[in-house]
């Protein structure tokens, strides 16, 4: 809450989250990410990335000793959360071209915090050596 010139509480300006469904990019409707072996899939709001949709919708990030998604900078810039798409298209965002080269991504592989989807995806995890992990 914000006080006004006048001493007056103002409600402060609010920004949606793009993971409580507002629309800030892309499609206007939500879609669902799937993940071969899983019985559910995710639901993925308007301008959430795939990484926000996992986070969201508190689904567990692993399966069984494995982790699906993992999280690092949420930025594009450390290649910790690298999945596969399978199927589906997306937009993607800027990411580092030291974890997902061109031709990486022109094969399915994105990092899941610059990935947004435009239609439902399937996605599957990307084994991570120890060297990629040791510092996340």
């Amino acid at each position: 809450m914000t006080i006004s010139e006048t001493g007056q509480p103002v409600a402060a300006d609010v920004r949606p989250s793009p993971c409580d469904g507002a629309s800030l990019v892309g499609s206007p409707q939500s879609h669902q990410i799937a993940v071969p072996g899983l019985a559910q899939s995710v639901k993925c709001h308007p301008g959430a990335s795939v990484l926000d949709a996992f986070e969201h919708a508190r689904q567990p990030l692993t399966s069984g000793d494995a982790a699906l998604v993992r999280i690092g900078c949420r930025r594009g810039g450390c290649g910790v959360c690298k999945v596969r798409v399978l199927e589906g298209s997306y937009r993607a965002t800027p990411m580092s071209r030291a974890h997902v080269s061109e031709d990486d991504q022109a094969e399915g592989l994105v990092l899941a915090c610059c990935v947004y989807p435009e239609t439902d995806l399937t996605v599957s995890s990307v084994p991570q050596s120890p060297k990629n992990l040791k510092n996340n």
